[in-house]
């Protein structure tokens, strides 16, 4: 179709006009951006605006009570005040009446490419880490971008531990159950003792631990039992539904007294024969275990995982 001058003129002044006659000659913002290297580089900078880099720390905490020493600040992002913060950004250099009818002509392209670039961010960071992610990680990083009006939701912890633990892992899940991962779209250290992390959706559980270098042996110490020691049991095989490995309710099989088994008081040695044919005993008597338990029962009742702790969210 042709246009006269003034019908153009008049054209370029209408975004769903605009929008039909670069539709008619141009391709819509392409299910996979990445085809596209003009589309690309503008979903990766779409994407990192939208996860706050480059924002300025001020902009996030804007008085340092909100985040004082040693505390952890749980966060929901409304979409819209991201939408907001695009849209700043974009109108930039947009000095003309035609030049806003554009901009709006293109908005859903925008749009979508931002939440494109957004979910993109991770396979970014993580490089050929890529390869090694769970396949329902994976899926959802190759996925379509974060669905409109989808919650962003995160936190800002300022403590010792981000820069006294190398390598802090976080996991965080939707349920409270734990058994459903969110995706993380960020995570970066604001400071030596400042950690920020974003996730898609709403999370409700975060679990923050130490990076697991190395298996070992460990006890649990009850609240306010001082030096007190004391070790849980394990299901050492199948047994009415409980699979081997997992925990031995404390009603069905009370903990043993690690300190009962101390070469000495307050030595903090153990005899470990004692201590495994105690064991032994106790898991006859309360699951009514009648296998061998050798060395191999005895570290699967005592291997410890490194401290976590765990956090819910009421929104």
């Amino acid at each position: 179709m042709k246009y006269q001058r003034e019908e153009l003129l008049k054209a370029l002044q209408n975004p769903k006009e605009l929008k039909r006659l670069r539709n008619a000659t141009h391709h819509k913002a392409d299910k996979n951006p990445g085809d596209n290297d003009v589309e690309k580089a503008l979903a990766d900078w779409l994407g990192r605006l939208k996860l706050l880099h480059g924002l300025p720390f001020n902009y996030l905490v804007p008085d340092t009570k909100m985040l004082p020493e040693e505390s952890l600040r749980f966060f929901y992002f409304n979409t819209l005040w991201l939408d907001y913060l695009q849209e700043g950004a974009l109108s930039l250099g947009r000095s003309t009446s035609s030049m806003k009818v554009h901009d709006q002509a293109f908005a859903s392209d925008l749009d979508y490419l931002s939440r494109w670039g957004m979910r993109k961010q991770r396979s970014k960071v993580l490089g050929h880490l890529v390869h090694h992610l769970h396949p329902d990680e994976l899926k959802a990083l190759n996925a379509d971008p974060i669905p409109v009006n989808e919650k962003v939701t995160g936190f800002l912890l300022r403590s010792g531990v981000v820069s006294g633990w190398e390598g802090l892992q976080i996991e965080a899940f939707h349920d409270k159950e734990q058994t459903q991962p969110a995706t993380l779209l960020r995570m970066d250290h604001l400071g030596p003792n400042v950690l920020f992390c974003m996730y898609e959706g709403e999370v409700k559980s975060f679990r923050i631990h130490e990076y697991p270098e190395t298996l070992h042996f460990g006890v649990d110490t009850p609240v306010g039992a001082g030096n007190d020691f004391t070790k849980s049991f394990r299901y050492v095989v199948d047994v009415d539904g409980h699979a081997a490995g997992t925990q031995v309710k404390d009603s069905i099989a009370p903990p043993v007294q690690i300190n009962e088994y101390e070469r000495q008081k307050g030595g903090r040695v153990v005899k470990v024969n004692a201590l495994a044919k105690a064991m032994q005993k106790s898991l006859e008597t309360s699951i009514s275990y009648d296998g061998p338990f050798t060395a191999a029962e005895f570290a699967l009742e005592m291997v410890e995982g490194v401290q976590a702790v765990n956090f819910q969210i009421e929104y």
